[in-house]
C-alpha cells in the first residue's frame, strides 16, 4: 500500500484528512511555556477562542524528525511505501525534519516532497496525491505529478491585518506593507514557497474582490479540470460566498473548503480568507 503523510498546516476537508491512506504529523502552537499539538491537544475552535486574549501572542513549533520516524517505521515495517508532503521548506523546518527522518532509514521506500505551499494549497496537492494513489499510480508517478503540480498552484490570502504575520516573524517580502498596517487590508501570495505582497486596499470587501481578480488573472484555465480551495479564520459565511463566486468564475464544480487551523492562524490572525487555484494537468 502507498501511504500519504502530510502535516497539520494542510487544510482540507475532514473526509480527505481522515482518509485511510492519509496520516497527519502535528506542528505545535505554543502559549507561554505550553506547547499544544495542532488538532491533538487543541482544536480549531479552542484556538480561535483563546487567541484574542493571548498576551503575548502564541508562537509555533515545527514537527520533529521523531514525529516522521514513528510513521515511517510503522508503515515500512508493514510493507508499505510512503510519500510525505510538507508545507514549504521556506516557512518551516518541518520539511527538513521529514528529510532527516528519511535519511536515517536508508533503503526504505520513502519520498519527501516540499509542497512550496501551505494551507489549502497543500490541501489540493494531498487531494491529488490520494486520487492518484487510488487510480493505481506508482510512488514515482505520484511524486512526479506533485513536483509538476506545485509549480502551478496559486495561493492568495486576504488578511484583516499584518500584525500577526509581522510579530510571528514570517512576513517575508510583505515587510514592504508594514507601514500601512492600520490603513489598508493586505493581499499576500505564496510564491515559490515564500510570502510575497500582491496589493493592498482600504476595505475587507475590496480585498476579497481583489483576491478573486488576482487569481483569475494568474490562472487563465476554465472548466472542470480546475480545482479550488478556500479556507477561513472564523468567517465561514463570507468564505462560503467567496467559494461560490470562484466556482462560477472558474466554471468548475471542484471546491475544497476548510477552516484555518492553529499554526497558520497564529501567523495570519482572525478574519483571514485564503483561496487556492490549481488549473489542472
Amino acid at each position: 500500500m502507498l501511504r500519504i503523510i502530510t502535516d497539520s498546516t494542510c487544510e482540507a476537508s475532514e473526509e480527505l484528512m481522515s482518509h485511510p491512506r492519509v496520516s497527519v504529523v502535528p506542528l505545535s502552537v505554543v502559549f507561554g511555556q505550553v506547547a499544544l499539538r495542532d488538532l491533538i491537544d487543541i482544536t480549531r475552535d479552542e484556538f480561535w477562542k483563546r487567541l484574542p486574549d493571548s498576551n503575548p501572542l502564541p508562537t509555533t513549533s515545527q514537527a520533529t524528525p521523531g514525529d516522521f520516524t514513528k510513521l515511517y517505521r510503522q508503515f515500512t515495517e508493514a510493507g508499505d511505501e510512503v510519500i510525505a508532503i510538507t508545507l514549504s521548506s521556506k516557512l518551516s523546518g518541518t520539511y527538513d525534519s521529514a528529510i532527516s527522518a528519511r535519511d536515517a532509514m536508508p533503503g526504505q521506500p520513502i519520498d519527501v516532497v516540499d509542497s512550496l505551499s501551505i494551507s489549502v494549497g497543500l490541501g489540493l496537492m494531498v487531494q491529488d496525491a490520494v486520487a492518484f494513489v487510488e487510480a493505481g499510480k506508482t510512488r514515482a508517478e505520484v511524486v512526479a505529478h506533485l513536483l509538476t503540480m506545485r509549480e502551478k498552484v496559486h495561493l492568495l490570502f486576504a488578511l484583516d491585518t499584518l500584525e500577526y504575520l509581522q510579530r510571528g516573524g514570517r512576513i517575508g517580502k510583505a515587510q514592504a506593507f508594514v507601514g500601512t498596517l492600520l490603513k489598508f487590508k493586505p493581499i499576500l501570495a505564496i510564491v515559490d514557497g515564500e510570502v510575497q505582497p500582491v496589493t493592498r486596499v482600504r476595505s475587507s470587501a475590496k480585498a476579497l474582490e481583489a483576491m478573486q481578480d488576482a487569481l483569475a488573472e494568474r490562472v487563465s484555465a476554465r472548466g472542470p479540470q480546475v480545482k479550488l480551495g478556500v479556507t477561513h479564520a472564523v468567517v465561514p459565511e463570507e468564505a462560503a460566498r467567496i467559494g461560490q463566486a470562484l466556482l462560477a468564475r472558474f466554471e468548475t464544480p471542484h471546491l475544497l473548503f476548510s477552516a484555518l487551523g492553529p499554526v497558520i492562524g497564529t501567523h495570519v490572525g482572525p478574519r483571514t480568507i485564503g483561496a487556492a487555484v490549481y488549473p489542472g494537468p
